[in-house]
C-alpha cells in the first residue's frame, strides 16, 4: 500500500503541467483522448494511401460500427501535397492522390466523421517529401481551416531547430483560424525532443513519447515503461500519447495487451494503417480509456515478468490488467484491498476481452500465458448471480537444473461467492518427462474463498529441452452450468555461471528480479535508459544493474562460484531525501547489509565469498520512509566461479 500512496502522491503533484482548459464558454477540445484511425504518417509511405482507400476507410468505420463506438478522426499521411508551394506560397493538394481534397473532406464529415493533414515543423516534413509549415503556420492554419480540416498531426522530424517556438506558433495559428483544430505533436524519426516537457505549454492536444513502435511486445514495453511517470501531464484538454498502435504483426493476445496498456493510460487510440476489429472493436476497453476519473492508470506491482496494472474509473470501479511480459506462462495474483476499491462482501467482475461476468470475494487471480494479459473490471457489490473467478493454475520452480525431477503443484482456486462441484482436470507435461502419479485429477467440491492443490513431481526421461511447460485444463459445475478452465506455467533449464572466469550478473539469465519504479529492472541504465551515476561518478552504458527501491534479483550460481564482487550506490537521479540499504544473500540467508544510505555518497565496494552458494539475491530496501524517487546501482555485479 505504500508503495501505491507514493504514486498517487506523484501523479498528483505533476497535475499542475496539464494543458490549460478552454475559457467557460468554449468547449475543450480534445475533453477525451481523441480516436480515430491513420495511416503511417512518416515520409517513405507515400504511396500507400490516396483518395479512393480514404473514402473505403471511411465506409468501413460507418459499417462496422467503429464511427458509433468513437472513432471520429481519419488522419491522411505525409504527401498528400505537391513537393513544392504554389505562387502564392500556399500548399497545394498532390492531384494524382487527392484530385479534389476538399471534397473528400466534405465525404468524411458527411459521413459523421472528422477529417486530419499531415505537416512539420520544418520547411521541409520528414524525409523532404513535402514542404512543412516553418514560417508559413499563419497561411496554413488559415487553408486547413477553409478546407475543414479538424486535426493536424504535426512532425518534429524535419523541424531540427525551435521545435517547441515552431509548436506554439502553429497553435497560435490554428487557434486564431476560426476553426477548432486538434494539434497532435508527433515525432516520426525519435529525435529525443522529449515533447511532454513542452508541448503542454505550446497548446499541442497530444504529444508523442516515441515515435513508430516496433511490434513485438517487448519493443512496446519500452514506451510503456517510460509513460507512468508523465502521467501528471494527462487530462482533458491534453494527453500524452506513448506513441503509433501498430498491429499490422502482431498475433491477437500482444495486440490486445498494447490495447489494453494504451486504455488504461488513457492513451490516443488511433490505429496506424491495420484495423482488426477483434481488437480495436472492444466497447469495453474503448469505455476504460474514454473515463476520465482525475489520472491515468499506473502500475501497481512488479513481480518479475508478471505486472498489475490498475485505472481508477469515474463510477467507482476499478480497470486491472494482470500482465504478463516474459517470455514463459504463469499465475498473477492480485488483492482487490491494494486496488482502493470500496470494501464490499463480493465484487462484480468483467472479464473485458471474453466478455463473461464473473464474482469474486476479493483476489483477482489469471493463468496468463507468456506475452499476453488478462484485463478486468470491477465493481464493489454484485447486483446478480454470476460465475464464480475460478482460476486453474500451475506453480513451478524459478528454474530447473538437468537430470533432476522438478516439484511443482496444481491450485483449482474458487475466487467467488458460490461453490463449485464436480471438478476433473488433466495435467499436461511434455515429451522427455514422466509425471508421477495420474495425470487426471478429481476434486469434488471447491468452496468460496478456497483452494484446492495437487502436488505434483516430473521426472526427466531424456535430455531436457530448454525450457519446461505443463498445462491443466478441464471442467467443473457451478450454480449456473459446467465451465471449463485451463492453466500454464513454464521454467527455464538454469545452469551454472562458467568457471575459471568472471561473469558479469546483468549477462545472465536471472530466476527472478522485482522493481518498486515504473518500469522493470534495467541492464545497463537506471530510470528509464539513463545512464548510471552515483556520487557524482559517472559510469558508460551496459555498466551494471539499475534498480528503484523495493527491488530484489535472484540468480542461479549452482555452488560453483567462490566470490561476489560490485560497487553500489544511490543513483544521482535520485529524490534527494532517498533512503535505500543494500543486502546481499546466499540461499536465503544474509550475507551483507548497509545501514541507511543517502544520496551523494561515493560508490563503495564490495567483495564476499559465496562457496556452495545455490542461489545468489541482490536487494535494495527503501529506508522506511517511503520509496519515491529511489533509485540505486550495481556497478560490475560479477561472479568469480
Amino acid at each position: 500500500m505504500r508503495r501505491l500512496g507514493v504514486l498517487l502522491l506523484t501523479l498528483l503533484g505533476l497535475a499542475t503541467a496539464v494543458a490549460a482548459p478552454a475559457a467557460a464558454d468554449e468547449p475543450v477540445l480534445a475533453a477525451k483522448p481523441p480516436m480515430g484511425i491513420s495511416w503511417s504518417r512518416g515520409w517513405n509511405q507515400c504511396p500507400r494511401i490516396d483518395d479512393a482507400k480514404v473514402r473505403a476507410a471511411v465506409d468501413m468505420l460507418v459499417s462496422t460500427g467503429l464511427r458509433d463506438a468513437g472513432y471520429t478522426y481519419v488522419n491522411i499521411a505525409g504527401c498528400w501535397a505537391q513537393p513544392t508551394r504554389g505562387a502564392d506560397g500556399a500548399l497545394r493538394p498532390d492531384t494524382a492522390k487527392y484530385p479534389d481534397l476538399p471534397g473528400l473532406i466534405a465525404y468524411v464529415h458527411a459521413s459523421g466523421l472528422k477529417f486530419g493533414l499531415y505537416s512539420g515543423t520544418g520547411a521541409q516534413t520528414c524525409g523532404g517529401a513535402m514542404p512543412g509549415s516553418r514560417d508559413h503556420e499563419q497561411q496554413d492554419a488559415q487553408t486547413f481551416a477553409a478546407w475543414g480540416v479538424d486535426y493536424l498531426a504535426y512532425d518534429t522530424c524535419g523541424g531540427e531547430n525551435g521545435v517547441a517556438a515552431a509548436a506554439k506558433k502553429m497553435s497560435d495559428a490554428l487557434k486564431a483560424s476560426g476553426r477548432p483544430i486538434l494539434l497532435a505533436m508527433i515525432d516520426t524519426m525519435s529525435n529525443n525532443y522529449h515533447q511532454w516537457e513542452w508541448a503542454p505549454g505550446a497548446g499541442a492536444h497530444t504529444w508523442q513519447l516515441a515515435s513508430d513502435l516496433a511490434e513485438p511486445l517487448a519493443s512496446v514495453m519500452q514506451a510503456v515503461d517510460k509513460q507512468p511517470s508523465l502521467a501528471g501531464l494527462s487530462g482533458p484538454g491534453g494527453w500524452s500519447d506513448p506513441g503509433y498502435l501498430n498491429f499490422s504483426y502482431l498475433d491477437p493476445a500482444p495486440r490486445r495487451t498494447q490495447f489494453s496498456l494504451w486504455a488504461l493510460m488513457n492513451a490516443p487510440l488511433i490505429p496506424n494503417e491495420s484495423f482488426p476489429l477483434d481488437t480495436i472493436a472492444n466497447r469495453d476497453v474503448i469505455a476504460v480509456d474514454q473515463d476520465w476519473s482525475g489520472t491515468p492508470g499506473y502500475k501497481v506491482r512488479d513481480l518479475s515478468d508478471g505486472e498489475v496494472w490498475q485505472k481508477p474509473m469515474s463510477d467507482g470501479s476499478v480497470a486491472v490488467l494482470l500482465l504478463n511480459r516474459g517470455s514463459y506462462a504463469q499465475t498473477i495474483p492480485f488483492d482487490l484491498a491494494e486496488a482502493g476499491i470500496a470494501a464490499a462482501p463480493a465484487y462484480r467482475v468483467r472479464d473485458l476481452w471474453a466478455g463473461t461476468e464473473l464474482t469474486s470475494t476479493g483476489t483477482l487471480r489469471a493463468s496468463v500465458p507468456a506475452l499476453s494479459s488478462v484485463f478486468y473490471r470491477v465493481w464493489p457489490g454484485q447486483p446478480a448471480t454470476a460465475d464464480p473467478l475460478v482460476t486453474l493454475g500451475v506453480q513451478l520452480p524459478e528454474g530447473f537444473l538437468a537430470g533432476q525431477p522438478v516439484d511443482g503443484t496444481v491450485t483449482l482456486t474458487n475466487d467467488g461467492d458460490t461453490p463449485i462441484t464436480d471438478a476433473r482436470y488433466t495435467i499436461t507435461v511434455p515429451a522427455g518427462w514422466q509425471l508421477d502419479g495420474d495425470a487426471q485429477v478429481d476434486v469434488p467440491r471447491v468452496s468460496p474463498g478456497s483452494t484446492v492443490t495437487r502436488e505434483i513431481t516430473l521426472r526427466p526421461t531424456a535430455a531436457p529441452a530448454a525450457k519446461l511447460l505443463v498445462g491443466a485444463s478441464g471442467g467443473y459445475t457451478n450454480v449456473l452450468g459446467t465451465r471449463t478452465a485451463a492453466g500454464s506455467a513454464e521454467t527455464p533449464l538454469v545452469t551454472a555461471p562458467p568457471a575459471g572466469m568472471a561473469t558479469y550478473l546483468s549477462t545472465r539469465p536471472w530466476l527472478y528480479s522485482e522493481n518498486g519504479g515504473s518500469g522493470p529492472v534495467e541492464r545497463g541504465s537506471v530510470a528509464n535508459g539513463r545512464a548510471m551515476s552515483i556520487g557524482g561518478v559517472g559510469y558508460q552504458p551496459n555498466s551494471g544493474v539499475g534498480v528503484h527501491a523495493p527491488s530484489v534479483i535472484r540468480l542461479h550460481l549452482g555452488g560453483a562460484c567462490k566470490s561476489f564482487s560490485v560497487q553500489y550506490g544511490i543513483d544521482d537521479v535520485s529524490s534527494p531525501q532517498a533512503t535505500v540499504a543494500f543486502r546481499v544473500l546466499g540461499d536465503g540467508r544474509e550475507l551483507f547489509a548497509t545501514g541507511i544510505v543517502r544520496p551523494g555518497v561515493k560508490p563503495q565496494r564490495l567483495t564476499l565469498p559465496v562457496t556452495g552458494v545455490q542461489q545468489l539475491a541482490i536487494a535494495v530496501d527503501d529506508g522506511g520512509d517511503g520509496s519515491a524517487g529511489e533509485y540505486a546501482d550495481w556497478i560490475a555485479p560479477n561472479v568469480t566461479c
